[in-house]
């Protein structure tokens, strides 16, 4: 028998059969303390070439499938080699680029993001044949295997059944207001270099390690820019603005030089981060305006090439981001979620009680005490924060709950999402939320749900049908409000109760908040929430950027920050001026961007905040699924309105 059908045979026994049976004198144990007693080269040289057969087919899915259940025999007994294992195959047989090969599969260190032992991990845990492969093979594989049909599985036992008074939002019987500030997705570049390349062939720009590989390519307006000025910082104990020394050569070897607060092909130097936050306190002086507290909708590490993400840079950009926000805000609570990049490897979150989430223990235990050392939480919530770091909750002194998620739970790129995956809750995340909700339900107290990654942008499905269905059940009369980043365009999402999509069938809608870093292609941007103080209904939303392009050629002197818009009044959509901005008003927004290619326009000028990227909708197919991810909440239904579009 080959050494293929020993793993295949190997699998079968134990996931099919379920017990060791002997065929012959070759018994399951014998097989198996094969690869203890083989020298570990021989072991992944077999091995990498069993994965080259099990791929030599037609059938994509088949060959997905079948190397992850060959992968899955080996991580039994050896799991220490199944990373060199699989990026050798990756390599050998050019599945992929070498980059690639080793981020997916090379084992992790504390050097670089590389995510091999996380698939290892993975592999002990999956059913390769089942609804966790097809799913891996779908979002993992670059589309191996169909999408597979998403698990018709409910958590509705966890809630009562709602009540009649529950069916409606209150209605405030006053005028006061109060002010929240959101800012979202940082992305602080560590290593950004004025003078270094903006005309980059790498992920990331303006680094060090930027390399021009684009002949000929330029940008025509870059001869005029200025603005390269070495060392400009904002003073820690004014915050004053003190600008460095000018370069007198940053053209050497490069096509198109960084300039002092950033570019639009690369993530937010942190002079950019502190011109935003002093913004925030300068604005709020100006006006004799107060911010109760903030919300921080997560993404603090850059998106550099995952070579150039190490443990270290992970940890400081985290603890930077932080700080400053400390230090810029004051005595200012911060309600933060973490992001996809916050974490080390990227992306990766494992459940508690299955022998992995240690590896990712110190990353909330760091944060929590950030947290508390800062006056955000008290020691009860951020412990809770530190031991179930899925998500935590905080009553406001102004009588809201704040519930923060974290979103890695559903991630599309998390390993570990990706085993016993028909499980609607294998991180209790959900659970959690809808305890918290029931709670609330039963004290009629309004929450507001946080979290980075939006339900239809980069989540597995079956999680995002399972928020749907929390947020049908707790709207309209708890939740209040659903806030995300992640996207970095300002943007909304709408949930309907059924396929209809109409103002009767309107459930709730979520804000997404616009990043800070300019990657890629937007202006930095801020917003705050004018918040009904009987309700915590948001009544209207005021929305701040800067023109990144103008700093370019102005002798590196800081950014002039703009007031952009009220979402009250700049989509000139006709409703009482007493009634917040709810779901229904934002389905009169998206009924007017469906039909409107000038209304669609200036939804995308607003996501983009201006930039000179924003896409002309009046031309060829752009702009066309804009209203597909405005008026969807769901994986899947975003997916099906997306199909439906491309096939008309």
């Amino acid at each position: 028998m080959s050494l293929l059908g020993l793993l295949v045979w190997a699998y079968a026994l134990v996931f099919v059969s379920g017990s060791p049976v002997d065929n012959g004198d070759e018994s399951l144990a014998n097989i198996l303390n094969t690869f203890q007693i083989m020298d570990d080269k021989d072991v992944t040289v077999a091995i990498s070439h069993a994965l080259k057969e099990a791929s030599l087919t037609n059938d994509t899915c088949g060959a997905c499938t079948g190397r992850l259940a060959i992968g899955k025999s080996l991580s039994l007994v050896r799991p220490d080699l199944v990373p060199a294992t699989f990026e050798k195959w990756c390599n050998d047989n050019k599945y992929a680029s070498e980059s690639t090969c080793a981020t997916n599969y090379h084992r992790n260190t504390v050097e670089a993001s590389t995510t091999g032992s996380n698939f290892a991990d993975m592999l002990q845990l999956m059913d390769p044949y089942g609804y966790d492969g097809q799913l891996y093979c779908y979002y993992k594989d670059s589309g191996a295997c169909p999408k597979p049909k998403t698990p018709n599985v409910s958590l509705s036992h966890l809630w009562p059944a709602k009540q009649d008074k529950h069916k409606v939002a209150p209605v405030s019987n006053g005028s006061d207001t109060f002010n929240v500030l959101h800012i979202s997705d940082f992305h602080i570049e560590l290593d950004y270099t004025v003078g270094a390349e903006v005309n980059c062939s790498t992920s990331m720009c303006c680094t060090p390690h930027s390399i021009n590989a684009k002949s000929n390519a330029s940008d025509s307006s870059a001869s005029n820019w200025n603005s390269f000025y070495d060392g400009s910082h904002y003073m820690d104990s004014n915050f004053s603005f003190v600008r460095g020394d000018k370069l007198s050569n940053p053209f050497q070897g490069v096509s198109i030089p960084a300039p002092s607060f950033g570019h639009y092909h690369c993530d937010a130097p942190e002079l950019l981060i502190n011109s935003s936050l002093n913004n925030v306190v300068d604005f709020a002086k100006k006006q004799k305006l107060d911010f109760e507290f903030a919300i921080f909708t997560g993404d603090l590490v850059d998106h550099d090439e995952i070579r150039f993400t190490d443990y270290k840079m992970t940890v400081k950009s985290e603890q930077y981001i932080m700080r400053d926000m400390k230090s810029r805000l004051g005595d200012m609570p911060v309600y933060p979620v973490l992001g996809n990049h916050d974490t080390f490897p990227y992306g990766e979150l494992a459940q508690e009680g299955y022998g992995f989430s240690n590896k990712d223990s110190w990353n909330a235990d760091m944060l929590a005490d950030i947290y508390e050392d800062y006056g955000w939480l008290d020691r009860k919530q951020a412990d809770y924060a530190r031991h179930h770091y899925t998500g935590f909750s905080v009553n406001t002194k102004q009588g809201l709950k704040v519930i923060s998620l974290n979103s890695n739970a559903f991630y599309k790129k998390n390993h570990y999402c990706y085993w016993n995956s028909t499980n609607p809750d294998s991180f209790g995340q959900w659970e959690f939320l809808i305890d918290e909700l029931v709670e609330s339900e039963k004290n009629d107290q309004r929450v507001w749900i946080i979290t980075h990654i939006p339900p239809i942008s980069d989540s597995l499905p079956l999680p995002s049908k399972i928020f749907g269905e929390i947020v049908e059940r707790f709207s309209p009369s708890t939740i209040a409000g659903i806030f995300f980043g992640h996207t970095h365009l300002d943007q909304f999402n709408l949930l309907y109760a059924k396929d209809v999509k109409s103002i009767d069938t309107i459930v709730n809608m979520a804000w997404i908040g616009q990043a800070v870093t300019p990657w890629v292609e937007n202006n930095p941007a801020w917003r705050y929430y004018e918040v009904d103080s009987e309700t915590f209904s948001i009544m209207n939303s005021f929305n701040y950027y800067s023109k990144l392009n103008e700093t370019f050629a102005n002798e590196g002197q800081e950014p002039e920050w703009l007031f952009e818009y009220s979402a009250r009044d700049v989509y000139n959509v006709t409703w009482p001026s007493q009634a917040p901005l709810n779901a229904s008003y934002w389905h009169l927004v998206a009924e007017k961007i469906k039909s409107d290619v000038s209304y669609r326009q200036l939804y995308e000028n607003l996501a983009k905040r201006w930039s000179p990227y924003v896409p002309d909708c009046s031309k060829g197919k752009n702009c066309q699924t804009d209203y597909c991810f405005l008026s969807t909440f769901v994986t899947d239904d975003y997916d099906k309105c997306v199909a439906q579009l491309k096939s008309n």
